[in-house]
């Protein structure tokens, strides 16, 4: 059985729970730490954005500074999420001699399948959904994403508990194309949680007692309680007050310079995407494109260079797909259900 580090803060605010992520994921990359496993909770709410994302596309701002709600971004891609008071996260920092010859996605499937297990010990039955859903019946319980950075990787895990649909629905614009093509009528039919599903909270310890239960079922693991090392505890004070920074959370904005701003939403199979275009129509040149949405991904940065390769592009020929096509072969794999002819369509379907 293999000992892993276990990481069980007190509930954190949003900025030090992101600024922990990259402290634990830079730890492990650099040899500072073993493989380990983190519980979070958050306090005060809070609305987390996907790497990509722009705040001003998927956060209701004036509604979350009136209620006290917070706002911050992720290291990871993926779509905006609402987390409440009583829900759980778990995420694990591992170095890649870990996967032990499997692949990322191979390793992310057994990750869930341990979840899975964890709610059945609860009184849940629970499914996988590929790409990274986890489901009770056709409703989402837990959402799950990961990174890499350099010999290391992260996988996240948000367990729903006692959900507060009604400030979700107030706090992100949910895109109709999100759940258009399932037929749903009510956000609220697209998920659910424990509470709702037993018909009461289950105390946090229990939750906690089952998900390492799991892992030792599913993956052999077994966990020793500990706390920051001092390498990562200096690397957390250096770090936290970026993340509680404006430069961070905005880190992704809309154009504001001259130029006609489009947009456009597209469901595919590996998940939503979305495409913010700035064009200069005199010049016929596509000046700027951002890329978002709740898809996943290995790798967060790349989604960058593909923004960079398309500035400045002519809006006539073929020219966009050809640069979309390259960055496509360039790093195969990267956006798994999400293929160079679905972002060809969804920036055209902007353009027009």
């Amino acid at each position: 059985m293999m000992n892993w580090r276990l990481i069980d803060n007190n509930p954190l605010n949003s900025a030090d729970h992101m600024a922990l992520d990259e402290v634990l994921l830079a730890s492990r990359s650099a040899g500072k730490c073993p493989n380990t496993l983190r519980f979070l909770q958050f306090s005060p709410r809070c609305a987390l954005l996907g790497l990509h994302q722009a705040v001003e596309l998927e956060i209701d701002e004036e509604y979350c500074r009136r209620e006290n709600i917070e706002i911050n971004r992720r290291i990871t891609g993926g779509g905006a999420i609402f987390w409440g008071s009583s829900e759980l996260g778990w995420e694990i920092y591992a170095g890649k001699d870990w996967l032990a010859g499997r692949n990322l996605d191979e390793v992310y499937k057994l990750l869930c399948d341990v979840m899975v297990k964890a709610l059945a010990d609860l009184g849940v039955k629970a499914t996988f959904r590929p790409r990274n859903d986890i489901q009770v019946g056709n409703r989402k319980i837990c959402g799950t994403g990961g990174a890499e950075l350099g010999n290391a990787f992260i996988f996240q895990c948000s367990l729903l508990v006692d959900f507060d649909v009604e400030s979700m629905v107030k706090v992100l614009k949910i895109p109709m194309e999100k759940i258009s093509d399932k037929n749903i009528i009510a956000v609220e039919d697209r998920v659910t949680w424990l509470k709702r599903e037993l018909g009461q909270v289950p105390d946090m310890s229990k939750i906690k007692e089952a998900i390492c239960a799991a892992f030792a079922s599913v993956m052999d693991m077994q966990f020793i309680r500990d706390e920051l090392n001092p390498w990562e505890e200096a690397l957390f004070r250096e770090k936290r007050m970026y993340f509680h920074s404006p430069e961070w959370i905005y880190k992704v904005s809309l154009p504001t310079e001259a130029g006609e701003i489009k947009e456009a939403c597209l469901k595919t199979q590996g998940g939503l995407i979305r495409v913010v275009a700035k064009t200069e129509l005199k010049a016929r040149v596509l000046k700027s494109v951002l890329l978002s949405g709740d898809f996943f991904t290995h790798n967060p940065s790349v989604i960058f260079e593909l923004e960079a390769r398309l500035k400045d592009c002519p809006l006539g020929g073929d020219k966009i797909e050809e640069i979309i096509r390259s960055y496509f072969k360039d790093y195969p794999d990267q956006i798994p259900g999400v293929s160079a002819q679905d972002v060809e369509s969804c920036v055209r379907r902007a353009l027009r």
